[in-house]
């Protein structure tokens, strides 16, 4: 009788245990590992990790115990010291994150990238001394659930003592040119590709001023009229800037980008090699556009009293009256650069024309032809219509 009341209650007892047991997986708490493993790859003690010749470098590790299956991604972090050290206030980390993530726990890490961390440490630590032939390289993981915030996790470093890293030229080279177009006036309605101007001294880095209407819709590539290379909302990094003046956002359809806020602004496009690929950021600003030089009374900078009118809506640009006369300089404003480095003229006096990388020293009569320059006298103003990019005085 007491083993037929026993069977009875462990048949009892089952049925509870195993809902525990479910209801345990279907609803997990999420837990915050102190580490994981980065395992050391065979032989790293004593093999030559030649990145010169490689094409990458396997990691493996264990996955970091969240509680529960995570999609985890993995980003690798290297340094040239034995440990790994963060920023403060005084001191920079010593340690780079390579811009490739990756989804499981095996990871073929590009051996270019790796190279162009190793380096660019090297060469911020030792500016004077030459590269040896083989440095030692610490590595870590930092494992992170890409639809949560707070789960980073941090691997047990790993030390490669023998990593062959040279100088070697980057398997893609920075964008020559770059182009807007989507539902702006300027672009009228996705029939026309504008041209960004190029910064001067600022290879892969370019600007334009247009208008926006609220919701706009648009797309940013290096080539005029070719849809296959122009990025996608994905493929752009927008900068909080862009974010807070334009409302730059994702937009409706065909991985299109988008400005939710109308107004006139400066696009700036700034691209940098990343691996074996090119890194896009997007930096949007409210326009400001400054007359220069003899004909804003000798001012040779960004000075409030000489920022042209911006118009209400798409318009004309109108300066101040001018004070003396002098040949016509103007320049928009791109955060971080000086006034030379985003100047235009009006070409034939009516033709908007950048000055990009023209080596534009004394004024461009001198330097580029009398067809560049514009004379001023006191008294006048200058037009400027950036929609169809044309010019006049007044």
């Amino acid at each position: 009788m007491k083993k037929i009341a026993s069977l009875l209650l462990l048949a009892l007892t089952l049925p509870f245990l195993a809902c525990c047991e479910d209801d345990t997986d279907s609803n997990p708490v999420l837990q915050h590992p102190d580490s994981f493993v980065l395992n050391v790859p065979p032989f790293a003690a004593n093999n030559v990790y030649d990145l010169e010749h490689s094409t990458s470098v396997e990691l493996t590790c264990t996955q970091p115990a969240y509680g529960f299956t995570a999609a985890t991604n993995y980003a690798v972090q290297v340094t040239l010291d034995e440990a790994f050290t963060e920023a403060t206030d005084e001191a920079e980390a010593n340690y780079v994150e390579l811009s490739t993530f990756y989804t499981t726990a095996r990871m073929d890490v590009d051996a270019y990238e790796l190279n162009s961390a190793i380096i660019s440490l090297w060469e911020k630590a030792h500016p004077n001394d030459e590269l040896p032939a083989d440095v030692a390289v610490t590595l870590r993981l930092r494992a992170y659930i890409a639809s949560s915030t707070g789960t980073d996790c941090f691997s047990t470093p790993i030390t490669l003592p023998h990593v062959h890293a040279v100088r070697m030229a980057a398997p893609v080279a920075l964008p020559e040119s770059m182009y807007i177009i989507g539902s702006l006036p300027a672009a009228e309605n996705w029939s026309k590709w504008v041209k960004f101007a190029a910064v001067n001294g600022q290879p892969g880095v370019f600007f334009t001023v247009v208008y926006c209407n609220g919701d706009t819709n648009f797309k940013i590539g290096p080539a005029e009229n070719d849809w296959e290379v122009a990025r996608t909302y994905d493929q752009l990094t927008f900068t909080p800037e862009a974010v807070e003046n334009a409302g730059a956002c994702r937009g409706t359809d065909s991985g299109n980008s988008a400005v939710s806020k109308a107004g006139w602004y400066t696009f700036i496009v700034s691209t940098k090699v990343q691996g074996k690929e090119i890194a896009y950021t997007v930096d949007i600003r409210p326009a400001e556009v400054y007359l220069i030089g003899s004909a804003a009374g000798g001012s040779w900078g960004f000075a409030d009293e000489w920022k042209f009118e911006m118009p209400n809506g798409d318009g004309e640009w109108v300066s101040p009256v001018t004070t003396a006369a002098g040949e016509c300089r103007m320049a928009v404003k791109v955060p971080e650069a000086e006034w030379w480095a985003s100047e235009f003229t009006l070409k034939d006096g009516s033709t908007i024309f950048w000055r990009e990388n023209n080596n534009i020293v004394s004024g461009w009569a001198d330097n580029k032809g009398a067809a560049y320059s514009v004379d001023l006298s006191a008294g006048k103003r200058v037009h400027l219509d950036f929609t169809h990019a044309t010019g006049s005085v007044e």
